[in-house]
């Protein structure tokens, strides 16, 4: 993974890939990484700190704008 790669791309919400809302599929193509890591962590997130975590949450899906809808991981893959 490369930091000027990140740079370049904006955080964007993912509905070609989106369970709830798509901010977890979308943080996972900010940084290149399976949507579903992303789902565990915010899963795990959720039983340590769930205000917190819904909270960031509700207000990443409120932000953050629709992204192009173009498929980059499945995963029924993983």
């Amino acid at each position: 993974m490369s930091f000027r790669r990140i740079q370049r791309q904006r955080l964007m919400l993912d509905s070609s890939n989106k369970k709830f809302g798509g901010v977890c599929a979308g943080i996972g193509r900010y940084l290149d990484i399976a949507p579903f890591v992303v789902r565990i962590g915010a899963i795990v997130m959720l039983c340590i700190a769930a205000q917190p975590t819904l909270l960031a949450y509700g207000l990443a899906w409120a932000i953050l704008s629709d992204g192009p809808s173009r498929r980059r991981f499945d995963d029924s893959e993983y």
